[in-house]
């Protein structure tokens, strides 16, 4: 990252203070003084993937939203709402989508979707009640509208009704029960999910199961049909039904603890994999001893601590060891690994100590002591980078580390055998011989002209071959003849004027 650029704006300088010495000192000077580690660690410490990532819960703002505050977007606002009495229908329903995205439930904005669900077409009407649903009302228009939309026999818009659906869900979940609004209807939703939940294809029956599982949490039929989902489908589908299961439901089977286990270690959704460790501390310890699986738990984590490529996950498998009380028992094993004759055995005990930390000064004397007899080149790389990241994070390591040199070297990743350098090679077209003075050139000059319609001044230089005075190359590269400098020396040798035709 260039220094004349910092995530904060004071810290912003446009680029023509680059130039003035002074400016780059101030900015330099307030970079050292920015205590960037200390964010770097909290932000490490909360990454964690949110409930909206999986249920995908919409986006509604919670601070009230005016023409001060926000001008433009207060602007955007009030457009789409004139647009909602458009006679073109496609503008309409845009205009429903898009404020469901924006997901202000301000009053007029309420009031405009109410008013066009009386007036609009059908696809509006459908499209104005998801918004509405969205937006956290759950009248009973708004829920007979959604269930004759389920009961239509368009697939696509049945699944986008119950993703709104369950993204309004969730959002009303994330509500304390006193200050909950009640979903009018209910009895009469909740069974035509359940029924859809039987009928439909896995996606949209899950879809059905996760909703229902947001009305009826303590459902034995929905927690068995999401404990079915578990085996089959994409990882995708399996990750929420595990969130629902775990979050809502309470359900820490042993098929649950292993379902996590399996996403957390083979995943190929960095999300997902933050999610499974993040359900797996929801889950607690006694829950994995009650089933038997602490020792696989432990193996799973002790592999995740170096077999990670992601630092932000590392770390927050540290917090999870540290959790579920396994650290003291993990830091023996790492520190006893060190000695290990093995070279990748050592290799992974270190980078495990980057996430894990170092607990006494005699591992991190040991650390400087193998950083010096250290032979292999991947094992150094790796303690040089763990000393580096230990250093950013931890004050006494990083007074420690102030007069110790660590250089990391990485050769370049690359399949292409570096060229042996070379003079530079005589052009093979006639245009891309760019010399700018013939006084300049040592080798014989090769000068070729373009065809020129100009046939007097072409007859005037064959005439005047002999006499002709000092040449220059001018952008278009066509000769002119120009008078003899005074004080400059001629150019002797022997010249050839050809003429391409």
């Amino acid at each position: 990252m260039p220094y004349c650029y910092f995530q904060q704006p004071k810290i912003y300088s446009p680029w023509h203070t680059l130039y003035d010495p002074r400016e780059v000192q101030k900015i330099l000077q307030k970079r050292r003084d920015h205590s960037r580690h200390i964010k770097e660690k909290l932000h490490l410490q909360k990454l964690h993937l949110p409930m909206n990532k999986l249920t995908l819960q919409s986006q509604v703002a919670s601070k009230p939203l005016g023409p001060i505050s926000d001008p433009l977007k207060w602007q955007r606002l009030k457009e789409l709402t004139e647009s909602l009495k458009s006679p073109i229908e496609e503008e309409q329903r845009y205009a429903a989508q898009a404020l469901g995205c924006l997901g202000i439930s301000d009053k007029f904005i309420l009031e405009a979707l109410r008013e066009v669900v009386k007036t609009g077409t059908m696809k509006v009407k459908s499209e104005a009640c998801r918004t509405l649903a969205l937006l956290g009302c759950l009248n009973k228009h708004v829920i007979h509208a959604l269930i004759q939309q389920l009961k239509g026999c368009n697939e696509a818009q049945r699944m986008e009704t119950l993703v709104g659906l369950r993204m309004a869900l969730n959002k009303w979940v994330a509500v304390p029960k006193e200050k909950r609004i009640q979903v009018e209807d209910e009895g009469k939703l909740v069974s035509l999910l359940q029924r859809l939940m039987n009928v439909l294809p896995i996606d949209e029956a899950l879809e059905a199961a996760l909703c229902l599982g947001f009305l009826r949490p303590c459902s034995k039929v929905v927690q068995e049909f999401l404990l079915q989902c578990l085996g089959q489908g994409p990882k995708t589908q399996q990750m929420k039904a595990l969130w629902m299961l775990v979050k809502m439901m309470h359900v820490h089977s042993a098929v649950v603890i292993r379902a996590i286990l399996e996403q957390l270690s083979s995943s190929a959704v960095l999300e997902h994999r933050l999610e499974a460790n993040n359900l797996l501390r929801t889950i607690g310890l006694e829950a994995i001893q009650g089933q038997g699986l602490e020792g696989l738990t432990f193996d799973l984590l002790r592999k995740m601590l170096y077999n990670e490529p992601f630092l932000a996950l590392r770390k927050a498998v540290a917090e999870t060891v540290e959790k579920l009380k396994m650290k003291p028992l993990m830091m023996n094993l790492v520190e006893a690994q060190l000695m290990d004759p093995s070279a990748s055995t050592r290799q992974e005990a270190i980078i495990s100590l980057g996430a894990l930390g170092i607990r006494s000064p005699q591992v991190y004397h040991l650390l400087l002591d193998m950083l010096d007899v250290e032979k292999n080149q991947n094992v150094k790389n790796s303690l040089q980078k763990t000393l580096i990241l230990l250093g950013s994070t931890d004050a006494w390591i990083q007074k420690k580390l102030k007069n110790k040199v660590l250089f990391v070297y990485e050769p370049p990743v690359t399949r292409v055998k570096p060229e042996t350098l070379t003079f530079w090679k005589e052009p093979e077209s006639p245009e891309e011989l760019t010399i700018q003075d013939f006084r300049l050139a040592k080798l014989r000059p090769l000068f070729t002209t373009k065809y020129s319609a100009k046939t007097d001044q072409e007859e005037k230089l064959t005439a005047k071959n002999e006499s002709v005075s000092q040449p220059t190359i001018n952008s278009d590269t066509a000769f002119t003849s120009v008078k003899p400098v005074k004080g400059m020396p001629w150019v002797k040798g022997p010249w050839e004027l050809r003429t391409l035709l």
